[in-house]
């Protein structure tokens, strides 16, 4: 029995190890993926902008376009209308006249207003346009800087990395499934470290003083024992067999 559970915490103790060494290379690459990923969604989030922007660009230009024609053509009618109004000969005519040079007035001021909103909110417009392509031009060159590291670090690691989780996969094949259960779950919850050793007679991984009555357990080497702190698996190193 004794030996069945030493070849148990042999196997999990060097589970810990491959996985500590994966997590390692994970390391390694730092901030890396997050960053590529974050930079690619900001830079799908700015396209996204330049195209509405564009869009409204259009929109607001045609506006601009139908303002300044209706402008044009009421200044005709405006001028038409104020040289009838010197032929007219009775009261009726005049007072039409009049009233379609004052509608035809007040076009003119409502376009003309209307026109300089249209070429402010354009000119803003255009700004913001040009704005967010600087910046996404910065972004894609830093996402094509930030890609070509992560890239490098892959390359240096991939082997490494490769030869690990095919280890792993083996070896998890070997492992009891109730053991690595608890394995996953101690991993999981306690900072991807869940078997720690105890030999000086404390727990590797919360460092707390093991009662001698857990000692004893450990000893015996005849059941799975686990920090009553932390709940990681605790094994004496001299046992694992690499």
């Amino acid at each position: 029995m004794s030996e069945k559970i030493s070849e148990k915490l042999n196997k999990i103790a060097e589970l810990q190890s491959i996985d500590t060494g994966i997590n390692a290379i994970e390391k390694s690459k730092g901030n890396l993926p997050y960053l590529v990923d974050e930079l690619k969604k900001e830079i799908n989030e700015i396209k996204s902008d330049i195209e509405t922007l564009e869009n409204n660009g259009i929109d607001l230009d045609e506006n601009l376009r139908e303002s300044k024609n209706t402008i044009e053509k009421s200044k005709i009618l405006l001028e038409r209308y104020k040289s009838q109004r010197n032929l007219v000969t009775n009261n009726k005519e005049y007072e039409a006249i009049i009233k379609e040079i004052d509608f035809r007035e007040s076009v003119v001021i409502e376009e003309e207003e209307r026109a300089r909103v249209l070429a402010e909110d354009l000119a803003e417009n255009k700004n913001q346009l040009e704005s967010r392509k600087k910046i996404l031009e910065s972004r894609s060159a830093m996402l094509s800087e930030k890609q070509d590291e992560l890239e490098q670090k892959l390359n240096d690691t991939q082997e490494d990395e490769k030869k690990l989780i095919e280890k792993r996969k083996l070896l998890v094949a070997k492992i009891d499934k109730h053991l690595y259960n608890l394995y996953l779950r101690v991993y999981n919850s306690k900072g991807r470290l869940a078997v720690v050793p105890a030999d000086e007679g404390f727990c590797g991984g919360c460092y707390t003083v093991l009662p001698s009555q857990k000692l004893s357990e450990l000893r015996r080497r005849d059941s799975v024992v686990q920090c009553d702190a932390c709940s990681r698996i605790l094994y004496y190193k001299e046992e694992v067999v690499h």
